[in-house]
């Protein structure tokens, strides 16, 4: 994938976010606060006018600054963070298997350290080091294939964030962070 490409899947991201918000909002009102699907719909919209397309590094990094200033809750410094530590690795503008393998493992790591995740915790970090490992392993990672990772957070019991304090109650729904990471890694991974 070059830089145009990547540029495009990025900014079609405010399209399906507009599209998912009532998802995201119905997800989070079950175990969160209910913002997630309007802060990621606000995040995505501010992108166009901030996407900084020079190189594939430049868009990552203008596209973690934007998601930072513009997604509230715990997302916003997530996805942000995760944007500028892959654009650190970002040595090409040309997208292939390695340089994939390098972002994501950029991604999973970021997210890891700044969410102090672990796999099974009912997170975004769920669905991101499932893909990370995947497309190392050289799977296919398709959008169902991603949606299966978030639907496996449905039986699992948060242990971290605000979905912790249901405890059991967690258990039957889909983590909204795992279901916007989804949309993100589907646009990354590109395989659909």
């Amino acid at each position: 994938m070059d830089k145009t490409t990547l540029k495009q899947r990025l900014l079609q991201l405010k399209e399906t976010f507009q599209d998912q918000e009532e998802t995201l909002t119905e997800l989070d009102r079950a175990i969160g606060d209910g913002d997630h699907g309007v802060n990621m719909r606000r995040g995505f919209e501010a992108l166009e006018e901030k996407i900084d397309d020079n190189s594939v590094a430049s868009i990552l990094k203008s596209t973690g600054m934007t998601l930072m200033s513009n997604i509230g809750g715990a997302s916003g410094p997530l996805y942000g963070f995760s944007f500028v530590k892959m654009a650190q690795v970002a040595q090409e503008d040309e997208i292939n298997h390695d340089q994939l393998t390098q972002l994501l493992a950029a991604f999973s790591e970021a997210v890891a350290q700044r969410g102090k995740v672990e796999l099974n915790e009912k997170t975004m970090y769920d669905v991101i080091e499932r893909a990370r490992q995947a497309v190392e392993n050289h799977e296919s990672v398709t959008l169902e294939v991603l949606q299966n990772f978030a639907n496996e957070t449905k039986d699992m019991v948060a242990t971290k964030g605000r979905a912790a304090y249901f405890k059991e109650d967690s258990k039957g729904h889909v983590d909204p962070g795992a279901q916007s990471s989804v949309y993100i890694l589907n646009a990354l991974i590109g395989e659909d």
